[in-house]
């Protein structure tokens, strides 16, 4: 009965909202149907200050970062209390721990650096991180969870949109400051702690330098007579001990750049199990290709994004988000992994790894399907109005759900 009730509640909230959201599009309809990019004679030229000051800043209306924070807190503190793991710090990166959030289109992701399992201590290096390795440790982080009485919100995932062996966890904890319960997603990923024992403050570099040692040496030179050194191949279980590298790269890029990844949103819901990832980095990558101080940068970087994942997919451009020398790799090393993502349908590499590949996801996308959403809404900004971008294209339900004036996602 009381669950019933509760659903009662959600629903007339979510009504409320969206007659207000429709409302105020019935009141500014005949003001924004004559607000185009390339305005014709009687026409407004205020596109790029309604995308601007009026669209964007929707992206983070709604986001209470503090009672966010006290969900992983507390999820954390569960892990930390796994007798069955020794664990050396819990990192918070996915599109929260990056800042690329936006309403109803984010993810939280917590990547545990574990030291050792059942007593035993794991080594990356000596091949201890083996599938069966990774299913038994998700288990059981999966079965504390449980036993702390969230039974029917953890779920052991095998094969997700991005990551393998990890656990997805919706909870419904109290808040901070005790006054609510609050519900989130979040994938719960156990990686590798390369630089145990060391005492260097930034754990994330040291990671970083000691798994791409290998990865982007360069190759010695060797006798046609003697074999040739092995290359390197992609490693789905360095990728999430990188987890804190990406994080570095991505939380330093302007707000202005990152704010623009909110069209995940409508894609991400009509083409289903593209990785959140790889559309916040076409978008940073387009963003490298532009001048950022323009008046109209927001909107160029739009199109320049929607253009990119059309030629991503179209002409099989290679995305790279060049992450400079501190963490990323140069141009010359991501061609020296072609080896393995050159029969890739789409290639989006990660900043911090030219081996891997964010597109080559364990689950089917419709590649073709999705550059088709991404011309369309190109044309849409370029020729149609306003109206028609917030009211008619892909991005509707993005920008009703933005509209929401309520504290939570």
């Amino acid at each position: 009965m009381l669950d019933a009730v509760v659903l009662l509640l959600v629903l007339l909230f979510m009504v409320k909202f969206v007659c207000a959201f429709v409302h105020a599009l019935k009141e500014c309809r005949g003001e924004l149907s004559r607000v185009y990019l390339k305005p014709r004679p009687g026409e407004q030229r205020s596109y790029v200050a309604v995308f601007k000051c009026d669209l964007l800043p929707l992206t983070a209306r709604g986001v209470s970062r503090e009672e966010l924070q006290g969900v992983i807190d507390y999820i954390v503190g569960l892990l930390k209390k796994c007798p069955q793991l020794k664990i050396d710090r819990v990192h918070n990166g996915g599109s929260f721990g990056r800042r690329t959030m936006v309403r109803g289109a984010f993810d939280v992701d917590l990547t545990v650096f574990v030291n050792e399992f059942r007593g035993r201590q794991l080594s990356y290096m000596a091949g201890d991180w083996s599938d069966g390795m990774q299913r038994e440790m998700q288990r059981a982080v999966a079965n504390l969870l449980r036993d702390q009485g969230l039974r029917n919100h953890v779920l052991e995932v095998e094969h997700g949109t991005h990551y393998k062996h990890c656990v997805n966890l919706t909870a419904r904890v109290m808040s901070v400051g005790g006054n609510k319960m609050e519900a989130v997603d979040m994938d719960i990923k156990l990686a590798p702690n390369v630089v145990q024992g060391s005492q260097v403050a930034d754990r994330g570099k040291a990671q970083r330098d000691v798994l791409m040692a290998d990865v982007l040496r360069q190759p010695a030179r060797f006798w046609f007579w003697s074999r040739p050194p092995p290359k390197p191949d992609a490693d789905p279980v360095r990728e999430a001990a990188l987890a804190e590298a990406l994080t570095a790269v991505v939380v330093r890029i302007s707000d202005r750049v990152k704010a623009v990844c909110w069209y995940k949103y409508g894609l991400q819901a009509e083409i289903p199990n593209v990785p959140s990832v790889l559309l916040e980095t076409v978008v940073l990558a387009a963003a490298q290709r532009l001048d950022m101080s323009k008046h109209e940068a927001e909107v160029s970087l739009f199109l320049a994004a929607l253009e990119l994942l059309d030629a991503a997919v179209t002409r099989r451009e290679v995305v790279v988000l060049e992450a400079g020398p501190v963490w990323g790799y140069t141009r010359a090393q991501a061609e020296s992994c072609r080896h393995v993502w050159r029969n890739d349908p789409v290639v989006v590499l990660h900043p911090i790894d030219p081996t891997c590949n964010l597109a080559a996801a364990g689950r089917t996308i419709h590649w073709h399907r999705l550059a088709s959403k991404a011309r369309a809404l190109r044309r849409v900004v370029l020729h149609d109005s306003m109206h028609d971008l917030l009211v008619c294209s892909s991005l509707a339900p993005a920008v009703a759900a933005m509209f929401q004036s309520g504290r939570d996602f």
